[in-house]
């Protein structure tokens, strides 16, 4: 037992002596927190500015434009005469886009025929364009339900009189999960822990690539008490990072946190033993330290795409998902959003509580086997 606490004093001693461990620890805990959330901090346009050409002039084109802005996707920020007018103001970016109501609007609404709209914005930028549609679609939704009833009102349907007085059934939608309705409430849960992985992964990486071209302890180790040590390094330290990242970084983004603590933390630990496992094992198959972080973070962003909630998994081939399912990241981040996002009771969780025990139980073998290799090649060596 004294040799382990040797050699974990050792390795312990060298990881603060290591810049470039250091700073990938420290800095891409603090640089990923801000940096991944900012592309989904806006998760909803609004107020884009219009301008709109009103030919018609009547008494419908007024009550659709009121509708308009009062919808939260727009404010109409000009009125113009001309079309050239609201197309130069559209082109110089002084507008998002334009609404031209055409003349004989009205008229054509009299006669129970369909009103034309003329809606335009820059197609390039999705987001603010689809806003645009969406608010004119819902002011002329608005105005046309209202001509349905006036008209059913004329025609003596007493029904359409007393809604028209009393008003419909109003609809109360309250979402069971994703309360805001946005990016950040889906996306960061399972991103914190993306985040997570891969960073344990580089720092497994750079630990165990670190120590093969220098002396100490390690050469006379055994594959366990390496493998041990290192996992007491890297478990407490990311663990740490993941009580910030899975907390109060969530709850500092507005996130819903519905998940229990006692659940969280069962799903944590196989996660970080598999992790760290497959880290050591994959350090362990590589002299060149530079080449296997690189190789890791490279591979961050087709990971997070091949996630299953930023890009269905449907739409994946199968042999993707499949190579998908035999990293730690995988069960853990549909985990975390059953547990956190959709209360999810921890019964409901063993599946991926059961494949996390698993990959930790595998990868430790794995890692085993690669760090009794490495030590047989290096005793041989010399």
């Amino acid at each position: 037992m004294s040799n382990w606490w040797s050699l974990w004093r050792e390795e312990l001693a060298q990881v603060w002596r290591d810049k470039a461990l250091l700073l990938t620890f420290f800095a891409g805990l603090g640089v990923y927190l801000v940096l991944y959330p900012a592309p989904y901090l806006h998760e909803v346009t609004t107020e884009q500015p219009v301008v709109v050409w009103d030919q018609d002039n009547s008494m419908a084109s007024r009550r659709l434009l009121r509708a308009l802005g009062a919808t939260p996707g727009v404010a109409i920020t000009a009125r113009v005469t001309s079309l050239d007018q609201a197309r130069t103001l559209v082109l110089s970016g002084d507008a998002a886009g334009m609404v031209w109501i055409p003349q004989g609007f009205e008229r054509d609404l009299r006669r129970s025929q369909s009103g034309e709209l003329v809606v335009a914005a820059n197609a390039n930028y999705f987001l603010p364009y689809g806003t645009i549609a969406e608010s004119v679609t819902a002011a002329a939704t608005v105005l046309g339900a209202q001509v349905r009833v006036a008209r059913q009102v004329l025609a003596g349907d007493g029904y359409a009189l007393q809604t028209s007085r009393l008003g419909g059934v109003d609809l109360n939608v309250v979402p069971s999960s994703n309360p805001g309705l946005g990016y950040l409430n889906y996306v960061l849960p399972g991103l914190f822990v993306l985040i997570l992985h891969q960073l344990m992964l580089i720092c497994a990486a750079l630990i165990g690539t670190g120590r093969w071209n220098r002396p100490g302890r390690w050469r006379s180790a055994t594959a366990t008490g390496l493998w041990s040590s290192d996992v007491a390094l890297l478990v407490p330290a990311f663990a740490l990072a993941a009580c910030w990242y899975l907390g109060p970084a969530l709850a500092f983004y507005d996130v819903a946190l519905l998940g229990n603590l006692v659940a969280l933390w069962g799903l944590l630990l196989p996660f970080l033993l598999a992790t760290a496992s497959l880290g050591i094992f994959l350090a362990s198959l590589v002299d060149r330290r530079d080449l296997l972080s690189q190789i890791l973070v490279l591979s961050s962003m087709p990971l997070l795409f091949i996630a299953g909630f930023v890009w269905p998994v449907e739409a994946l081939p199968l042999w993707l998902v499949a190579l998908w399912g035999l990293v730690p990241a995988e069960p853990m981040m549909q985990a975390m959003i059953r547990l956190n996002q959709l209360g999810a009771s921890p019964a409901e969780l063993m599946p991926q509580l059961w494949t996390l025990w698993g990959q930790a139980l595998a990868y430790g073998v794995l890692a085993w086997v690669g760090l009794k290799r490495r030590l047989t090649r290096q005793s041989v060596g010399g």
